[in-house]
């Protein structure tokens, strides 16, 4: 590649093509070019980390800081259109220059190390925030944490929001096993907050281990539901009268409650008054989180792509269930537990479009649909080659009272959340 004038997609086409693997937990060779990249970090850092709920968690620590009048760098994975999403500076997603001037940099100085896509990306994060002097760095795990190349960074506080079964081809096949990998985004003498209502004992012994300040849901952090409004209790502050967040969903007061739990666990340093809780609240928003995006028929976006994710998903359609019909089109990699999410949603759902998904880990919609015909006692399931004829179908085949979820993967909502963006 001409690296002199290339766009940014030639950039991360250049990328994607110089490591054997797309996916290759290990530290070494990214604590090799952090060693050489020759820069320092002096702002407050929050690593996040978890199965779901990584992307709303982070948005509040965002909206807190930004409503609070601090400079922030946000980045996060993966993205729902542009790659760009990625990386947000001051609550605005990073110019395609700014990204590729980062890109330039971490090749120059990596020299023969090889890196995955991932471990490159990151790095480029890293230093776009560095340069930039942001006084907030808000990092989200990709996969795990022990090995995770965002783990490079020491963060002055972690969360870890909760321990699910996926991507059990590289972290383990149990909690047990996954909380261990999660818990080494913790650190010695630093707030460790968990949103996990029962986390697995590696988790906790790992946090004690270390000697981390381990702040756990229910235990030092709490919150209530009201009509119209929501509090928070925790160890560093109290929040009543706490309007609810845009996106919808009993969790993301879960997640919010963590996110203050965190901002909490560093005022001394970060300064947010209770108008900045409040304005944050309500000002916090991440697309397709049980976003409707159109009525008559309702059209709902989620990116639950795993079977934990899929409880959560499940209890928002049973707690909005004043449908006459529910149309699923579905589409999910191979590698997620496809026969629990389905089991987990069927008693919710009257019909399902299945479609495909494309990439090294995607799943062709004829095989996604033997998958759940010989699971489900259901007649009312299709098969479709893309997202996009799948919806299709199913708002020919809706009425008004009808609801239409849209959900499996970021590459399924991708397609369709660009239809009403535009």
């Amino acid at each position: 590649m001409n690296k002199n004038n290339s766009s940014l997609q030639e950039w991360l086409s250049y990328i994607e093509s110089i490591h054997s693997v797309s996916i290759d937990l290990n530290l070494d060779r990214v604590r090799l070019v952090v060693s050489l990249m020759g820069i320092s970090i002096d702002g407050i850092v929050f690593t996040i980390g978890g199965t779901n709920g990584k992307g709303s968690t982070c948005s509040f620590l965002e909206s807190f800081s930004l409503e609070a009048g601090y400079t922030v760098g946000l980045y996060t994975s993966p993205h729902i259109i542009s790659f760009n999403e990625r990386f947000r500076i001051n609550g605005i997603s990073a110019s395609d220059n700014d990204i590729i001037e980062s890109l330039d940099f971490i090749d120059k100085v990596r020299g023969e190390i090889s890196l995955s896509y991932f471990e490159f990306t990151t790095l480029a994060a890293i230093y776009l925030f560095s340069v930039r002097k942001l006084e907030v760095l808000i990092f989200e795990i990709g996969m795990g944490g022990r090995l995770d190349a965002v783990n490079i960074i020491d963060p002055d506080c972690s969360i870890i929001t909760n321990i699910g079964l996926d991507h059990v081809e590289w972290l383990g096949e149990s909690r047990e096993a996954i909380g261990f990998e999660k818990a080494h985004i913790y650190r010695k003498n630093k707030p460790a907050i968990c949103g996990d209502i029962s986390p697995p004992s590696s988790l906790l012994n790992y946090a004690y281990r270390i000697d981390s300040e381990l702040l756990l849901i229910n235990r030092d952090f709490k919150y209530s539901i009201h009509n119209n409004t929501w509090s928070y209790y925790g160890k560093y502050n109290n929040f009543d009268g706490l309007p609810y967040p845009k996106m919808l969903g009993k969790y993301q007061l879960l997640n919010a409650s963590m996110a203050l739990t965190a901002i909490g666990s560093v005022k001394d340093r970060l300064k947010v008054s209770y108008k900045n809780i409040s304005d944050g609240i309500s000002n916090s928003f991440l697309p397709c989180r049980f976003q409707i995006v159109q009525e008559n028929p309702t059209v709902i976006l989620d990116v639950a792509h795993n079977a934990h994710a899929a409880v959560s998903l499940a209890e928002n359609l049973a707690d909005n269930d004043n449908f006459s019909k529910t149309h699923i089109v579905i589409g999910m990699l191979k590698d997620k537990n496809i026969i629990e999410v389905a089991k987990t949603l069927n008693p919710y759902v009257d019909y399902w479009y299945c479609c495909s998904t494309f990439g090294p880990r995607g799943l062709s919609s004829d095989f996604l649909f033997d998958i759940i015909k010989n699971n489900l006692k259901s007649d009312n399931i299709s098969c479709f080659p893309s997202a996009i004829s799948a919806f299709n179908f199913s708002l020919s085949n809706s009425n008004q009272c009808d609801r239409i979820l849209v959900f499996g993967s970021f590459l399924t909502i991708s397609d369709i959340y660009q239809l009403y963006s535009n």
